[in-house]
């Protein structure tokens, strides 16, 4: 074989030096002291030999790097009392959430199982857990090591992704799964350590799970029909139930998701991922499917859309949507978070407030209609942002954002 090019290996010998750095960094701040409580044991199979996982977070997060990542500090400690996220939502069975966003679902924080499934037998209820949260310095958790090797890439370029822009999750969330999902394809193709076995399985995960993304977006589509009809008096309450079961049955056979396991809440939640994964995955289109000009990309549009706010008056008594984040869906919950180390400064497991140039200013919602199914409160304090606006600001932010974006591929 001829030798490699001398630029070769000048770019392999910069990409050596990155992840001994990295990987240096990280056992640093597993070995060292701070409130973090350390735990280096690996618990995965000991009979499933491949990549050390701290190797796997360091390799994942030189790639964030490449691609235009500012560093975060996520995932540069561990935790032994955090094993990872538990979230809990509950919604009425005759409302059918936007999104993770709605405040028509209640987010509960920390509760058991049995707790959260424990409210009446009209709500929808859906209770999980995340194995880590971005933008909260959020710790390697028992339950990411134990995950494996594709879990452990998508967790690390997904949730860092978030600490890389303000946009609305509504956006965030689909374009970080684009981000991702491409990302895992391309580290899966290029030199690492990976086995055999792990590059097969991490393209695996990012083929699969990309593609349940426009079947969670058909079956949410198809319960909002049902939902629509029922709003309009064309199906009464047993018979929209009854529908809706079915519909729930088809998705968990084509999501291979367990028997009973899909709900209003699981749906909504799906939906904030695929509501807008399409135009992201146009948008990689249009860049020459590059990730990094699709980050920086979006980083441009980032301070496109954060520009356009300021110039907008929002109400003074209306929250900033990225400022609430305690009962805003099942990746951003107030929770207990073990303070980070030298690494970075945990919140406590809330989202750090955002700069108020990016927040102060959101986009004022048009007047529309309320979310599929609801009606406004009775009596709703009119000071107060009413469930209704705070949803219409939700959308309007999204919409600007894809405006945002829209203009600027067309001036390219």
């Amino acid at each position: 074989m001829p030798p490699p090019s001398p630029g070769h290996s000048s770019a392999a010998a910069a990409r050596a030096r990155l992840l001994r750095t990295l990987l240096a960094c990280l056992l640093l701040a597993i070995a060292g002291g701070g409130c973090v409580q350390r735990d280096t044991r690996d618990p995965r199979p000991t009979e499933e030999p491949g990549t050390p996982w701290q190797v796997v977070i360091a390799e994942a997060k030189a790639f964030t790097l490449r691609i235009g990542y500012v560093p975060t500090a996520n995932f540069t400690s561990t935790s032994q009392d955090l094993h990872d996220f538990p979230f809990c939502g509950r919604v009425s069975r005759l409302v059918l959430p936007y999104s993770y966003e709605d405040p028509a679902i209640e987010w509960l924080e920390a509760l058991s199982p049995e707790q959260c499934r424990s409210a009446a037998p009209a709500k929808d209820v859906y209770h999980g857990t995340s194995e880590a949260v971005g933008e909260v310095a959020s710790p390697v958790t028992a339950a990411m090591i134990a995950s494996g090797v594709p879990r452990m890439i998508y967790l690390v370029v997904h949730e860092d992704c978030h600490d890389q822009f303000t946009l609305p999750y509504g956006i965030e969330e689909p374009l970080c799964e684009t981000i991702a999902y491409h990302a895992m394809k391309v580290i899966a193709a290029q030199p690492g350590p990976w086995t055999a076995a792990e590059r097969q399985a991490i393209r695996d995960y990012a083929v699969r799970n990309a593609g349940q993304i426009p079947i969670n977006l058909r079956y949410y589509q198809q319960v909002a029909l049902l939902y629509e009809r029922h709003a309009r008096g064309e199906l009464r309450e047993a018979a929209l139930l009854a529908e809706r079961a079915s519909v729930f049955a088809r998705a968990e056979t084509a999501s291979g998701s367990p028997t009973g396991s899909i709900n209003n809440v699981v749906l909504a939640n799906r939906m904030t991922y695929a509501r807008h994964y399409a135009f992201t995955e146009r948008v990689f289109e249009r860049l020459g499917s590059d990730l990094g000009r699709l980050v920086a990309f979006f980083q441009q549009v980032d301070a496109d859309y954060a520009s356009s706010a300021d110039e907008q008056a929002t109400p003074a008594d209306a929250p900033a949507l990225r400022d609430t984040p305690a009962k805003s869906g099942p990746r951003q919950r107030a929770l207990p978070l073990p303070r980070a180390s030298t690494a970075g400064r945990s919140t406590g497991g809330a989202r750090p407030t955002r700069p108020p140039a990016k927040t102060a200013g959101l986009p004022e919602a048009p007047a529309g209609k309320p979310a599929v199914g609801r009606k406004a409160p009775a009596g709703a304090d009119a000071e107060a942002e009413s469930p209704e606006a705070l949803l219409a600001r939700i959308r309007a932010a999204e919409a600007a954002v894809i405006d945002a974006a829209t203009r600027r591929l067309a001036g390219r």
